[in-house]
């Protein structure tokens, strides 16, 4: 036989005689280990092709992406899906203005429970599932950049210390693989159990590595997209803002268009605005604005809604008025609960012109907006550092104007009531008057009176009648709509003035018949004593009456001498026909009546 036929050598390689040469056999032998090791060097390598295409196809499918829940959802599933794992989670930094601390924060996750009991015992959505960092030895490896087992065969914590302070049982990982870039963690994604019960062998950690460290670029970089996209928006944000307020001088009307888009801009649920008053060294609170009852809203700007004034130091607001510096604290835990509304968290920005402080404004809770333009609170949402960012330009450019807001109030303003000046009411009265006559709309001129005000301060003196005319003031003021531009004047020394624009007489007869009423019937407290004041009221209206301006004040101011010659306590509506000249030198013969 041919002993160069590889079937004969195959034949005497198996031989068990005598007749066959060992060496032989052991050539063979040989030979079919170094093909056999040739094979798995093949396996190894198409299954390295096949990793390395698979890393290819997902690195092009997630740079794709820059949507960051749809990139992170699509980044688990592509890990899961290669081996086949029961849930995982993504935790990235947190972009919050934390102080010192720095936490990871569950952004996306799969197969998990919805909700965790945190160490309150309360019942959270897993979004708010955040571990701190620290210089312990979990954190430790993290910071390797390696991908390493959290549980060990018999599926027991390999970090007991840690497992149990952060509550990590919450993500039922058994490996930790981090996301690193530049040599920072940006973020950790955790890993479960394969769906068969057993762990991924460490062969297998170098395709999660090796994809991990891809789509950490990837992720990077839409953090970075959408946080240009953040600042860009609130550089037109800024320039809007800038455009709208240039042209307000109302100081009232600066302070809530202010507070309005600030809260705007950064989706609070409320904000509000707090002036230094410079006498009593207090914060205060000017105007508020928000996502909440209408009514609230309207009794806290209107000092309806008695709210509490704040030292420099005391609280969050204090705290930020006393560091001249924005203070942010995004954890409900430590924030004061106070009121029916659950704050979970807050945001106090210092308005300072030149260094001098003005006053905060403070900012809570955040909202998503829905299509419907309606406002649902979020409570997974917290300030982030473009929030920030944002609300210190928005304190910076309204700095300068409401400082010159301020002074100018100060002139226009009277200093016992809180009411505009009778000078302002010269500046403003004719100039609206005439422009609802030449637009053709209704004006309301209102003039007020308090009946016997001289023998009132004859009876209980002075003090008691600068009392009187701030309580009678403060309700004549919320007679001011929401919504509507009228302006309430103190213009003599126990005369009041409120001009409606858009408001007919047969309106404003209504309104001012409820603020007598409540007059005539309240008790005003004054060092024990119960004192009673009743006004009287006097009403005229352009287009109705006259088209001229200083007629219609002469005729309101008639109608209210005349609710004082026919008994006081009334409210009277002008008389259509102007008086005679005859009757005209009568009737201010008369209005010495008080």
């Amino acid at each position: 036989m041919d002993s160069s036929n590889p079937k004969f050598l195959e034949v005497t390689a198996t031989h068990t005689g005598d007749g066959f040469d060992n060496s032989q056999g052991d050539l063979i032998r040989s030979l079919k280990r170094e093909i056999k090791g040739l094979k798995g060097k093949v396996t190894a390598q198409d299954i390295r092709i096949f990793e390395m295409q698979a890393l290819l196809q997902s690195g092009k499918g997630l740079s794709n992406i820059l949507n960051l829940p749809h990139l992170l959802d699509t980044f688990m599933a592509v890990v899961r899906e290669r081996y086949d794992l029961t849930n995982s989670s993504v935790l990235l930094k947190e972009d919050f203005e934390n102080g010192e601390k720095e936490h990871f924060q569950v952004m996306r996750y799969f197969g998990l429970e919805d909700h965790y009991i945190d160490s309150m015992g309360r019942k959270e959505p897993l979004y708010l599932f955040r571990i701190e960092k620290n210089n312990g030895l979990l954190w430790q490896l993290i910071q390797q950049g390696n991908v390493f087992s959290v549980r060990d065969l018999q599926k027991e914590p390999r970090f007991t210390t840690a497992w149990e302070k952060l509550g990590l049982d919450v993500l039922r990982s058994d490996f930790w693989c981090p996301l690193i870039k530049s040599g920072e963690v940006i973020g950790v994604l955790t890993l479960g159990e394969r769906r068969d019960g057993t762990q991924i062998s460490e062969t297998d950690y170098s395709f999660v590595q090796e994809l991990a460290s891809l789509a950490t670029t990837i992720i990077d970089s839409t953090l970075r997209y959408e946080k240009n996209q953040r600042i860009l928006n609130n550089i037109q944000i800024l320039y809007d803002f800038h455009q709208e307020l240039s042209t307000i001088n109302d100081f009232k009307l600066l302070c809530r268009e202010t507070i309005r888009n600030a809260v705007k801009a950064v989706k609070a649920q409320k904000g509000n605005l707090m002036l230094l008053n410079r006498q009593t060294g207090k914060l205060e609170l000017t105007v508020a604005w928000g996502y909440i009852d209408e009514n609230v809203l309207e009794g806290l700007n209107s000092g309806r809604i008695e709210t509490k004034s704040f030292d420099i130091g005391e609280g969050i607001a204090g705290q930020s008025a006393l560091q001249r510096k924005s203070v942010v604290v995004n954890n409900r835990d430590d924030i004061p609960q106070m009121g029916s509304f659950e704050t979970y968290c807050i945001c106090s920005v210092p308005v300072l012109n030149g260094g001098q402080l003005e006053g905060i404004m403070n900012f809570t809770n955040k909202v998503h907006i829905e299509k419907d333009g309606s406002a649902v609170l979020d409570t997974l949402g917290r300030f982030t550092r473009e929030d920030l960012s944002l609300l210190q330009g928005i304190a910076d450019q309204s700095a300068v104007s409401l400082h010159k807001s301020r002074l100018y109030s100060a002139s226009i303003t009277d200093r016992l009531t809180g009411l505009n000046n009778s000078r302002h009411f010269e500046d403003t009265f004719y100039e609206l008057a005439a422009k609802a006559v030449v637009e053709d709309k209704p004006l309301s001129l209102v003039i007020c009176d308090i009946d016997h005000f001289k023998q009132f301060n004859d009876k209980h003196g002075h003090k008691a009648g600068d009392f009187i005319l701030k309580s009678v003031a403060s309700v004549f003021m919320d007679l001011r709509r929401q919504g509507h531009q009228d302006q309430a004047y103190r213009y003599g020394g126990e005369e009041f003035c409120l001009v409606m624009p858009e408001t007919t007489a047969e309106e404003a007869i209504l309104l001012l018949e409820e603020f007598r009423e409540k007059i005539a019937k309240k008790d005003f407290v004054y060092e024990n004593l119960n004192l009673k004041v009743t006004v009287s009221v006097g009403i005229s209206q352009t287009g109705l009456h006259t088209k001229d301006p200083r007629a219609l004040f002469n005729m309101a101011d008639d109608a209210m001498y005349e609710c004082k010659r026919n008994g006081r306590n009334q409210v009277r509506i002008a008389k259509l026909v102007p008086p005679t000249s005859t009757d005209s030198d009568k009737d201010s013969g008369e209005k010495q009546v008080g």
